[in-house]
């Protein structure tokens, strides 16, 4: 890192964001492109967190067309601004503060998404489900958990946003 004007949690949002990038393009995008499109060894990515997590929306988006908007926000809109604010993080949001809105404008979208997969994981029915989805009730709980660390961060992250807009209000 740069140093200058860096903050603990600096290096936490940059690690975030930096992790983001790969995992969207690597795993997310196969929800919801043509098979296809993946070498084997991609395809093989998220193998592991299907079989253990059960994610139904992550297993065919396209049967949860909310979900699937989600997606394709975080395809098109995601990806360029992860690049972005891997490289704010990396200098630190007090040396840019360009990254403070839209950090803002970033975090509530993804603390929406997850509530709305975390509702629905939990009081939607599955029984008739071709594809992997939770069975039992500690399966839904165990998939909710897979989505708990980017529920968290964002949390934190629209806190620590919505604290610099304040204080760069005020001077």
């Amino acid at each position: 890192m740069v140093p200058g004007q860096h903050r603990t949690i600096d290096y936490i949002f940059f690690g975030y964001f930096l992790f983001q990038i790969p995992s969207t393009l690597f795993m997310d995008t196969q929800a919801v492109y043509s098979k296809w499109l993946y070498p084997s060894w991609m395809k093989a990515i998220p193998y592991y967190y299907m079989e253990n997590y059960r994610d139904p929306f992550l297993a065919n988006a396209w049967k949860h067309p909310w979900y699937l908007s989600f997606c394709l926000l975080e395809h098109y809109f995601g990806i360029p601004f992860f690049f972005w604010a891997t490289k704010s993080y990396y200098y630190g949001a007090l040396t840019r503060p360009r990254i403070i809105i839209p950090a803002v404008i970033y975090s509530s979208h993804t603390i929406t998404v997850i509530l709305a997969v975390w509702t629905t994981t939990l009081i939607a029915d599955f029984s008739k489900y071709e594809e992997l989805a939770p069975r039992t009730f500690n399966e839904r709980l165990i998939l909710c958990s897979a989505y708990a660390p980017f529920f968290i961060i964002s949390l934190v992250l629209l806190i620590d946003s919505i604290k610099l807009s304040w204080k760069q209000k005020c001077n």
